[in-house]
């Protein structure tokens, strides 16, 4: 399956989304208002974020398509991945803040929550956010900033199922305790699904190995003709885009595209889809910086 087509569908499935978030959104914060509800009104604060991120997400892929150029060799994709990181940044915030105003109600108190009230609207939530996983859960590996996308609506689902058991025990208990301690899980779950997509977008940012280059150019060391590896460099410019580089040192007389076929076949079957080898004389040595032949 090409990327341009992935783009499109993705595209599409977003901004489905994002109609459907941003709609349900507003009702979240209107009866979360209604209801005194901090579970429902965090939860409507993580939607507003989750649109902001949805839209940002289909800023990105536009980018994303536009064409190669002289300067911009790559293209624009690596957009995708500052977009991931301001989705994981935001998904910390939030998670931070749910927890700053679930102890502030816990230590001075809040006004009677009605339970029925924050039952239905998190039924309501619950069937919206199910089908946002549906339309995207077949797209979420296709970049970072997806990845950060479905796990923004993730937590939504895990927020409409806190508030939904919190609305039941309001009701039988009449305590808004339940409401303090759905609120705090959620909030949990948020922060954890922001360490982990800012994680990987920083990772990608700054160019960490993706894969195992170790055993690869243990590998390549091991081809018939080669003398050594040096000088090589691993990293990954966007999901589903790795590459690898090295400077091949080879005894004289050995067919040098033998040893790029075969080179080039091992970095595939390591996961690395874009791949350069500079094959040298056996005379060359490794001064630590580059090659000196």
């Amino acid at each position: 399956m090409g990327h341009d087509h992935i783009t499109d569908v993705s595209r599409s499935r977003l901004f489905l989304v994002l109609i459907m978030t941003f709609l349900f959104m507003i009702v979240e914060f209107i009866y979360g208002l209604i209801s005194n509800s901090l579970a429902l009104l965090a939860d409507a604060g993580h939607m507003l974020n989750d649109v902001f991120s949805l839209a940002l997400s289909l800023i990105a892929i536009q980018i994303g398509m536009l064409a190669k150029s002289p300067r911009m060799t790559y293209g624009y994709r690596r957009v995708e991945v500052l977009s991931g990181l301001i989705n994981g940044l935001s998904l910390l915030g939030i998670g931070g803040y749910i927890i700053f105003e679930a102890f502030d109600r816990f230590f001075t108190g809040s006004a009677e929550i009605d339970g029925f009230l924050m039952l239905v609207v998190a039924i309501i939530g619950l069937l919206v956010n199910f089908i946002g996983l549906y339309l995207l859960n077949s797209h979420k590996d296709s970049g970072v900033n997806l990845e950060g996308t479905y796990h923004h609506i993730m937590a939504d689902v895990l927020g409409s199922v806190a508030a939904l058991v919190a609305g039941i025990g309001i009701m039988l208990f009449k305590t808004n305790l339940f409401d303090i301690i759905a609120s705090v899980l959620v909030s949990l779950l948020v922060f954890k699904s922001g360490v982990d997509v800012t994680r990987k977008s920083l990772e990608i940012l700054l160019e960490a190995s993706p894969l195992d280059a170790e055993h690869l150019v243990k590998e390549l060391k091991e081809l018939s003709g080669v003398i050594n590896v040096c000088d090589y460099h691993s990293w990954r410019l966007t999901k589903g885009l790795d590459l690898f580089t090295a400077h091949i040192i080879v005894e004289k007389g050995i067919d040098f595209h033998s040893i790029v076929n075969k080179a080039t076949m091992l970095a595939s079957d390591h996961g690395y889809t874009h791949t350069t080898f500079q094959p040298e004389f056996e005379d060359c040595t490794d001064s630590g910086d580059h090659l000196v032949c």
